[in-house]
This record gives C-alpha cells, structure tokens and sequence, in this order.
C-alpha cells in the first residue's frame, strides 16, 4: 500500500484543481515564504479527518476555502482526494486503486467519499484501522512537534507517546467508568433517602387504616340518609311533572299554526317591499339621468366658456411676444457696442498691471533692508529692559519677604493666644468623652440581653420551620407516588390497546385472514368472536379454558362466505381455522344456569355464543366444565391470557386510572396545603432570622459605639500634647521671621542704587529704537501704496474681462430669444384657430343636451308619485304582521315558560342524579335497588345528614387503599433494599473495571514506551554516528501521570539534558525521538513539514543519510527550504510559487537521472 496522488481544489492557497503524484522515494516540496507550501501538510491533515481548525492554523473550520484575492473571487467549496495503491490488499476492500475524499461548503456542510461513494468518517477511520492512517496518527511530522518534545511542558511531550500507544481510547473509558461511578454513589445516597421516606410512609399508612375503617362506616350510614331523601323529593316532583308535560304538548301544536300565519303575512309584506323596491329603482334610475343630463350641460358651459378665456389668452400671449421681439432687436445692436468697448478696455489695464509690479518689487526691497536694522535696535532695547527688570523683581522679592515676615510673626501671635484657648476646650472635651464611655458600656450589656432572647426566637422559628418542611417533603412524596402509579398504570393500558389494535395473540391463521378481509367483499368476514363478547376477568378465563381455541374462531356471513374464505385457505394454508357461519348459528338455546350468563354477547354472533356456551357450567371455580349432555371438559394447563382476558383486563385498568387520577388529585390538594403551611413557617423563620440579626447589629453599633469613644478619647489626649508641642514650635517661629525681614530692609535700600544705572542705558536705546521705527515705516507705506496701486489695476482687469464674456453671452442669448419668439408667434396662431372650430362644436351640443334635460325632470316626477303609493302599501303589511307576531309571540312565551320550569324540575332531577351517581360511583337504578328506606321523617333525616356529614369532615380525608397501599409500600421498600444492593454490586463492579483499564493502559504504555526507546537509540546512533541516548520514567510506579524525561550525549560530549546542547542538536534529538514515535506505528507514508529548518550543513547530512536509509520503507514527503535535501535526497521535486498575487503555481521536476518535466498549474489563494 503506498500513497500514488493527491488532489486538491479550492482548498487553502489552492483554488483550482491541482493535482501532485507521488512516486516511492523522497518527494520534496519547495518554494519561498508565503507561497502555500505547508497547506499540503494542511490538506492531507484535513483529508484524514481532522477536526480541529487550530491545527489547520485557522479559527473555524470555513477557513480552509479559499477566501479569494484581488484577481479573483472566492470559492463556495473545498475538496481534497488521496489516491492510494491496493495492492497489497492492506485496506480491507476490493479495489486496486482506493481514493477517500472530503468535502465542505461555506454553509457548514461536510461531506466524506469512498471511491467517489458517499460515507461517514467513521466508515474512513474503521477503514484505515491498523494502517498507520488517521487525523491523530504520526503521518505529518511538523516543526512544532520538534517544540512540543523540548518544552518544559510534560502534557505536550506525553501526548505524543499516548497516541503512539493507542490509549487515548482507554482514557476516556475510564473517565466515562468514573462519571459512571459518581454517578452510581449519588444514586445511592438517593435511594438511602428514599428508603428513609418509603420507611416512614409504611407507618403513616397504618396509622390511615384505622382512620379508614370508620370513615367506612359514617359513609355506609350516610348513603341509606342521603338516598331516602332523595327519593321522597322525587316523587313529590311527579304530579306537577306530568301536567307541566300535557301543556307543554298543546302548546308545542298551537306554535306551529301561528308561526304560518306569520309566515303568511311576512310574504304579503315582502310583495309591498317588491313593489315598493321597483317603484324606487325606477325613480332612482331616472334621478341618475337628470343628474348625467345635468353634470353633462353644466360641463359643456363649462368647456364653452374655458375656451373662451384660452382665446383671450392667446390674443395677449401673441401681443407680448411681439413687443419683445421689438425690444430683443434694440438690445442685440446695444450689446454688440458694449462688448467693443469691454476689449479695449481690457488690453489699457493689462498695460498698467505690468508697470505696478515692477515698481512693487522695488519697494519690497527697500523695505526688507530697514527691517533689518529694526530688528537690531529691538534687541538692544530689550536687552537694558531685561535688565531693569531683573533688578526690580529683585527688589519686589525682597520687599515681599520683609512684609511676609511681619504678616506671618502677626498671625503667629494671634494663632499662640488661639492656641491657649484651645487647650482649656480639649481638656472639657476629654472630661466628656471619659462620661460617654460610661453610658456606653451600660448600653451594651442591655444590648447582649436581647440578642439572647432573640437568638432563642430564632431556633424555635427553626425548629417549626423544620417540621414544616417535613410535613411539606411527605406530602410531595405522597404526590410523586401517586403520580408514579397512575403512569404505571397508564402506560400498561397503552400497552394493552397496542395490543388490542394489532391483534397480537389471535391465531395467525385468523389474524391472515382478518388482514385480507376486504378481498371477500363488504360484510362478508365479520370479526373473531372475541370481538363481540365482553366479561370480568374471572368469566373471561372460564370462557377462554373452555372455549380453547374456539376463541379464535372467526364470524362470517354466510355459508357463501364460508366457502369463499376455504377455498383461500387451500391456497395460502395459514393454519387451523374455524368459521362460523352466521346463518348455520343453531337458535332456541336454553341458557339458564350455563356459562354464557356469565359474558355479555353483542349481535350479531349472540346466537353463536348462546350455542357454544349455553347450558355449560363451571366446576370447581372454573377448573372444569359440564356441559348438558353431562360430559365434563378438563382443559388441563395453564394457558397465557386470550383477547378476551387482555379486553377484560384493559377495562378493569380503565376503572384504576380514574381512581388512580382522582388519588393524585388529592394528594396535590394536600401537597398544597403543606407547601403553604411550610412557606409561611419559613417566614416565621426569616422574620425570627431578621430579629435576631437585627439585635447583633444593635449590639454591633453599640460595640463600635464604644471603640469609636474610646478613639476619639484617645484623639482628645493626643490633640492635647500636639497643642503644647505647636506652641513651643510657634515661638520659635516668630523670632526668626523678625530676624528676616531686617535682613530684607537692608538689600532693599542697595538695590535702588542700582535701578538708576540701568535705566540711563534704557533711555539712549529706545532713541536709537525710535529713530529705525520710523524709517521702516515710511518705506513700509510706499509699499503698500505699490500694493494698492498693483492690486487696483488687476480689479480693472479682471472687471474688463468679466464684461466682456458677459457681454459675449449676452449677445447670444439675444439672438436665441428672437428665434423662441418667431416659433411661439407661429404656434399661438395655429392654436387660436383650432379653439374656435371646438367651441363651434360645443354650442351645437349643449342645445341637445338642454332639451333632453327637460324630459327625464317631467318623467322623474311620475316616478315619485309611484313611490309615495307604494310605501302607503308597504305601511299597511307591516302593521299587519306586528299584529301577527304579538299574538304568536305570548304563545311562544308561555311556551317557554312551561318548558323552563319543566327543565328546572327535570334539571333538579337529574342534578339528584348526577350527585348521588357523582357521589356513590354508582347508576341511580342500581343505588335505589339497593336502598333499603329508613323509618323516619324527612326533617330528622336532614338533621342526621348534616350530623353525618360534619363527623366525615372532622374525620378528614381519609385513604380508603391504605391497606392496600400499605402492603404496596412495604413490596416497594423490600424493591429499593434489593436495588441498594445491586448499586452497591455495581459500584464495587465499577471500580473494578477502572483498576483493569488502568492495567491494560500501562500494560499498552510500557510496550510502547520500550519500543520507542530502542527505535530513538538506533535513530540517534544513525544521526550523530555514535554517542548515548535514553528515555526514561520520572516515576516508572506511576507511568501513566508522570513526565518523560529525554537524555541526550551527541559523541565527544558528557552533557545529559538536551536544553545544554546547540539548537541543531536539539532538533535532531527531537527528530529521532519523533522517527522512533513513527516507526512503532509505521504508515504507508510519512510528511515532514520544514523540520529540517534549524539544521546546519552537517546536520543536514545526518537527516539526508536518515531519509535514504528509511526510503525503502516508507515514502517520505519533505516540505523544506534546504537546497541540500531536495539535491541529495529527492527523488522528484514540487516547486509552488505565487506567479500571480495569492494565487500559487506548482512545478514539477523529477530528479535522479530521469527525464525532467515541468508543469504549471493555477492553484487559488489562502
């Protein structure tokens, strides 16, 4: 097996389809930085099924598209495909040649192919099992591998060796067995609680029972008062029932004959609205013409008069345009002189512009040689300045300091009297503070006090709150157990329909034939028996042990039927089968004491069931059977439960569901209720929590009360030796200012001496100053008046130039204006015209239109004279039909009185009914069948009643099942003990397997790890050519945790750790150590990306020597930029360049003697 190719498109740096070939040997791949060597390696990572985008130096896995370049646009799809030839057969499967590809679409989509087929990376990787092949096998060998091995980071250089060694796999085993193993012992501590509860809920439930017993009881006697009440208010109701029936009746006949009578009139109404509604479409039709006839005359005037003022528009339109045509022609001849003029003037001001700037530059350069010597007396003036200055501050600073001095010994003798005062308040401040402290502390005992009693509050609010809470707990573990078994029972019902809907359990031959029912016609196969016979649980096993497999017999329709369905059973043979006719059922069966008593039979298989069960009886509670011939049948067995046990079955779960959603109802009332009665004990708690946090803070701010009195006692001593201190500091103060404003006195005085001198020299300078200032100026105002004179003449010019082009376009504007003219003078004519000839037209129409109008205004009047009859007609209908209505309507309502109060009655009835139905779960019929009347009045049954019922309300609810339930609890308790000890199994089984996957993983580290270390020794004694090397444990007790340590002497050298050797040194350590890691897992091929790159010369030749002694087994692909190892050790070389910006070339050259061929192909852009 040996890598043949590899195509790329649209991935990375390689955006059309590229394709590399790879012959065995040593294929390199060249090129410059940046021009996508390394998106090989990326690609064949990628192709492999590497998940991780970091490792394909981006940040998402939509990364490795190419993202386009300023020449192209991106691509929507990334594809790699590795060939590879089978012929060894070392992939499982039956071809030659065995391409796998990937591809993934910008929208997220990834896609794995086999052989152009697709499938799933886990298909890839089971493919590849065993080769050396997979995302995190050692196939690419990168430079920061080489990092990883010398970091000081141990994880990093483990990790190589875990995946060398395959127990990565093992690894997460063990933490999924750990997760199991928590799991399981937080399992137990539930079930040990739940045990607890279940526990507690047994003795509770004895406690119910007796509770249980006499609520029975009150209930019994309850029923015998409630009935016998009822019965006697029911049939004081039957007299009025019965004549509140007979009304009712007529009334319902008298209905009907008014509501004709109505019906009759309502059409004698609808004729006047037909009439009337004709009458009134006809006006409205004629109204509709006036107003056409009328919108249309008052148009035309409209129009005739509209063109009327157009033609007076146009007669002054035309007028205007010929005085402006007049006036355009004066203007064209004064224009064409105005724009001579304009030319001539211009040429004059370009004359006198050039002789002002020649005279402007001469007085420039005057100017600049007279600011010059300005600028020299300036300085000087500035320097005696300086100087008067300096000796004035001087002075300032001096006088300054004198007076500071008096200022400040001044304010020292008023701070020193201050001060005295201050001392006498300190000492009263002190005597304060030492009596607040006294109070203080009395304040905090009494403080201590109710921080006891509040804490005593508190853990009796606990305490209540506690038993709440458990109170709260029992009644929601109540719920969830009644909630558990109604899903139970839920849950098993949907299982019986499931199975009742697919029939499971029928004999196949019957359930075949059911299937193929509709091929005998409509109604000719009509159901098993079992569906038309219904029983208890009990009767349903009888009848199943008798009837054996006559239970699954199957009702037809005839004997034409029958015929039909055994000629399809001679074709298809399903199995034994038995028909039953239903014109061959036998009829006139006495049933008397039989066993068909005992089962409900539906039509249309009664006959058949009276037939096949009449007169049986059972024996022995249904052991055996005997029919009327005395014959007894023994059926012997066991046998599972038949469709009519599971439809038995099925309704008596129905009846537990209700009871069961009905005892979960209630155990939520109660739920409740705990739940509110332990929420308002938590507020108890928290109001008592409050209290006693409230105290601890008042004993708080007492307690810092005190520390902050004893501060401040502390503060008043020190202020007062501090006010001491600060008086003898002042005094001393004071005597040195005084001594240093005599000081200032004297300097003053010298330095007014001074101050004369320098301002004589001050004097001469501003004169000299004055002199230069005011020659400057006036060459300074025969420049500007050059300025001006320059600046006056280019306005001139630049006026005579805009005149001109004004004036130019002025003059066409002119002539274009006439032209306009001419035309609108042309057009206003033809226009008129043509107005004329219109309103011609329109005068002759209005006329027409005039005389029309005057006939559809006579014939609107006949109209609404018609319409006036007709809604007299219309009046007259509907008085008559109110009439009609009233009368039919106290029919109705009497009608409606009778039947209210004949529903209230029956509603009463049936309310009755449905309380004591409701109430006894039971029909009226059968609680009356049962009542047995009590003796006694109706007022002292009421009494006893109520008495009855307040006793069963002190009694509480109550749980009717609790010994049911109690035995129930006590099954469940023995479950949950067996289910602790089973956990209890599984957590010794589980810490068991760890300590075996433990085993197995050393076991697997340790082969590996010794393996590696003699294939890093002879790697290493190849590539320095003698010299020592060894990996070892930093713990061999504990290898699975501890760091791998690398020990490395190159020949000539006693040095141990790599970290002392040269860069060099170190990458061919690593690369041994990485050779070593590859070859105890050796692949089909073997990628280097640019690990040869620290290398010098000699190294160089140590890796070339490498390559050549391994090529024989492994193909080698070197990404590199080392001339050395594409020339000694390459059989063909890839060069991949950038021809054009972010897109790549490649270029093949195949080396060692052979034909040289080169080829370029556009690859696309990272």
């Amino acid at each position: 097996m040996r890598l043949t190719r590899l195509e790329m498109h649209g991935f990375k740096s390689f955006a059309d389809l590229t394709d590399m070939v790879f012959d065995e040997g040593v294929t390199a791949i060249v090129g410059p930085n940046g021009c996508g060597k390394s998106n090989v390696s990326d690609a064949v990572r990628w192709v492999l099924g590497e998940q991780r985008a970091r490792l394909l130096r981006g940040a998402k896995m939509e990364e490795v598209i190419f993202q386009g370049s300023s020449a192209r646009r991106a691509v929507n799809v990334a594809e790699v495909s590795l060939f590879f030839a089978n012929d060894d057969g070392a992939l499982p499967v039956p071809f030659q040649e065995v391409v796998i590809t990937r591809r993934l679409s910008r929208s997220g989509e990834s896609e794995y192919f086999l052989n152009r087929a697709a499938c799933r990376l886990r298909d890839i990787h089971d493919l590849v099992r065993g080769t050396g092949l997979g995302a995190d096998s050692g196939v690419v060998i990168e430079s920061r591998m080489i990092d990883s091995l010398l970091s000081d980071r141990p994880d990093e250089r483990r990790e190589l060796f875990e995946e060398a060694a395959g127990i990565g796999l093992y690894r997460d085993r063990r933490r999924s067995t750990e997760r199991r193993l928590e799991e399981t012992v937080n399992d137990l501590a539930r079930l040990d609680d739940l045990i607890g509860e279940v526990q507690s809920q047994t003795r509770s439930l004895a406690r119910q029972r007796r509770r249980a017993e006499r609520h029975a009881e009150l209930t019994e006697r309850r029923f015998g008062v409630e009935l016998t009440l009822a019965a006697r208010e029911m049939e004081a109701w039957k007299d009025e029932l019965a004549a509140l029936d007979a009304r009712v009746r007529e009334l319902r006949n008298q209905v009907p004959v008014g509501e004709k009578r109505v019906h009759e009139v309502e059409r004698q109404r609808e004729q006047a609205h037909g009439a009337r509604a004709a009458a009134e479409a006809g006006r409205a039709e004629l109204a509709r013409l006036v107003a056409d006839q009328r919108t249309a005359v008052a148009t035309l005037q409209g129009e005739i008069a509209v063109a009327q003022e157009r033609h007076r528009n146009a007669e002054s339109r035309r007028m205007r345009a010929e005085e402006e045509r007049q006036e355009g022609a004066a203007a064209g001849a004064r224009v064409s002189r105005e724009r001579d003029e304009a030319v001539r003037d211009r040429a004059a001001c370009e004359a006198a512009l050039a002789s002002g700037r020649s005279a402007l530059a001469e007085a420039t350069a005057a100017e600049e040689q007279a600011r010059a010597a300005l600028a020299a007396a300036r300085a000087a003036v500035e320097h005696a300045d300086a100087s008067v200055r300096s000796l004035q501050d001087e002075q300032r600073r001096v006088l300054y300091d004198r007076d500071a001095a008096h200022r400040e010994s001044g304010e020292l003798a008023q701070r020193l009297a201050a001060l005295d005062d201050e001392r006498a308040r300190l000492a009263d401040a002190e005597a304060a503070v030492h009596r607040e402290r006294a109070l203080v502390t009395d304040a905090i005992a009494m403080a201590r006090e109710r921080v006891a009693a509040a804490a005593l509050a508190r853990e009796t609010a606990r305490a209540a709150a506690r038993e709440a809470r458990e109170r709260d707990a029992a009644a929601r573990g109540a719920f969830a157990r009644a909630t558990e078994s109604h899903t139970a029972l839920e849950g098993k019902a949907s299982a019986l329909e499931a199975l009742e809907r697919e029939r499971v359990g029928l004999a196949p031959a019957a359930a075949h034939l059911l299937r193929e029912r509709d091929t005998f016609g409509a109604g000719a196969v009509l159901g098993p028996l079992s569906d038309f016979l219904s029983a208890s649980s009990d009767a349903a096993a009888m009848v199943e042990r008798y009837l054996g497999a006559s239970v699954h017999a199957v009702v037809v329709r005839d004997h034409a039927a029958a015929d039909a369905v055994r000629a399809w059973h001679a074709r298809t043979n399903p199995g034994p089968l038995l028909l039953l006719p239903l014109d061959a059922a036998p009829g006139g069966t006495d049933a008397a004491g039989s066993l068909v008593n005992a089962v409900s039979a539906a039509d249309p298989a009664r006959a058949w069931v009276r037939a096949l069960l009449g007169q049986v009886r059972s024996v022995d509670n249904g052991a055996s059977f005997v029919d009327a011939r005395g014959a007894v049948w023994l059926p012997g067995g066991n046998a599972g439960a038949g469709p009519l046990r599971r439809r038995a079955e099925l309704f008596a779960l129905r009846a537990e569901l209700e009871a069961s959603a009905r005892a979960r109802d209630e155990a939520l009332r109660t739920a409740e209720l705990e739940r509110t009665a332990a929420e308002s004990a938590e507020v108890g708690a928290t109001a008592a929590d409050d209290a006693h946090m409230l105290a601890q803070h008042e004993l708080r701010r007492e307690e810092e009360r005190l520390a902050e009195v004893g501060r401040r006692l502390e503060r008043a001593e020190r202020e007062l030796a501090d006010a001491a201190e600060l008086a003898a500091r002042l005094t001393a103060r004071r005597a040195e200012l005084e001594e240093r404003a005599a000081t200032a006195t004297r300097r003053a005085g010298a330095l007014d001496a001074d101050q004369g001198t320098a301002l004589l020299a001050v004097a001469a300078a501003r004169e000299h100053l004055g002199a230069a200032e005011r020659t400057q100026d006036s060459l300074r105002d025969a420049r500007t008046e050059r300025q001006v004179a320059e600046a006056h003449a280019q306005a001139r010019l630049q006026v005579a130039a805009d005149r001109e082009a004004r004036l130019t376009q002025e003059q066409a504007t002119t002539a274009q204006r006439l032209e306009q003219l001419a035309l609108e003078l042309a057009s206003i004519a033809e226009t008129d015209g043509a107005l004329a000839r219109q309103m011609a037209d329109w005068t002759v129409n209005l006329e027409s239109r005039q005389g029309q109008l005057g006939d559809a205004e006579r014939r609107l009047s006949d109209a609404e004279l018609a319409v006036s009859t007709a809604d007299a007609s219309l009046a007259d209908a509907e008085h008559l039909l109110e009439e009609t209505r009233r009368a039919n309507m106290a029919l109705a309502d009497e009608l409606h009185h009778d039947e209210l109060r004949l529903t209230t009655l029956g509603g009463r009835r049936a309310a009755i009914r449905e309380r004591l139905e409701t109430e006894w779960r039971k029909p009226l019929e059968d609680l009356m069948a049962a009542l047995v009347p009590l003796d006694l009045d109706s007022e002292a049954l009421r009494t006893e009643a109520d008495a009855l019922r307040q006793q069963l309300e002190q009694l509480g609810v109550v749980n009717p099942l609790a010994i049911e339930e109690h035995e129930e609890e006590l099954r469940r308790l023995d479950f949950l003990t067996t289910q602790r000890n089973d956990l209890s199994d599984a957590r010794a089984a589980l810490g068991q397997a760890i300590r075996e996957i433990d085993a197995t993983a050393r076991e697997l580290f340790l082969a590996t790890f010794a393996q590696v270390r003699e294939n890093f020794r002879h790697i290493f004694m190849t590539l320095f050519g003698g010299g020592e090397c060894d990996l070892r444990l930093e713990n061999p007790e504990t290898p699975l945790d501890g760091d791998i340590e690398i020990h490395a002497s190159p020949r000539g050298k006693r040095t141990q750790r790599i970290h002392l050797l040269s860069s060099g040194e170190r990458a061919l350590v690593a690369l041994s150590l990485l050779f070593g890691i590859f070859l105890t897992k050796p692949s089909p091929f073997c990628l280097l990306d640019e690990v040869d790159a620290p290398l010098d010369d000699n190294n160089i030749g140590r890796f070339v020597r490498m390559l050549n002694e391994f090529k024989s087994r492994t193909q080698f692909i070197v990404i590199t930029h080392n001339p050395r190892t594409t020339t000694e050790a390459a059989d063909a070389v890839y060069g991949v360049t950038m021809q054009e910006p972010g897109v790549s070339s490649l270029v093949s050259v195949r080396m060692k003697g052979a034909a040289v061929e080169e080829e370029a192909v556009a690859v696309g852009a990272a």
